[in-house]
């Protein structure tokens, strides 16, 4: 059942990746749903790793990194979404800071990637240690982010 989740999600991810690469949003509403539908697999994928993080679930270290990686690839995808107009107005939580404050906004996002990235490595290094370490620095850019860049 795992191996077919993992599956699942890789598939839609390289979906996303492509879709990415041609992402013409013609209407803010579809920047939206694009944006909301990465947002959702990345929250989806970190509360794997979170419920590994605090000890709710056993550690398997394939299982984490595979997350981790999905995580890492998700991370570059929403920011073009993010940044066309009229998508901090309807069925969204962004925040109109994103476009008073691109450049900080664009910072955050370059730090998620990072992050990400970093406990993508971690995850196939396999100390628990570390990972934990590198979990909370990605948990702390994403409170860092929503508290900046999303509305309440």
């Amino acid at each position: 059942m795992k191996k077919f989740a993992t599956v699942t999600a890789l598939i839609l991810v390289v979906v996303l990746v492509v879709g990415a690469a041609y992402a013409q949003f013609a209407k803010p509403e579809e920047a939206i749903k694009y944006r909301k539908a990465v947002m959702l697999l990345i929250a989806q994928h970190f509360k794997r790793m979170g419920a590994v993080v605090q000890g709710k679930a056993p550690y398997e270290k394939e299982a984490f990194s595979s997350n981790a990686a999905a995580v890492q690839m998700l991370a570059t995808l929403p920011w073009e979404a993010c940044m066309v107009p009229g998508t901090d107005k309807g069925d969204t939580t962004l925040s109109p800071a994103v476009f008073q404050q691109p450049a900080e906004f664009k910072k955050a996002a370059e730090s998620f990637e990072a992050d990400t990235a970093m406990l993508a490595g971690a995850a196939k290094d396999g100390d628990l240690d570390t990972i934990k370490a590198q979990f909370g620095q990605v948990a702390k850019n994403c409170k860092s982010c929503h508290t900046s860049f999303r509305q309440k």
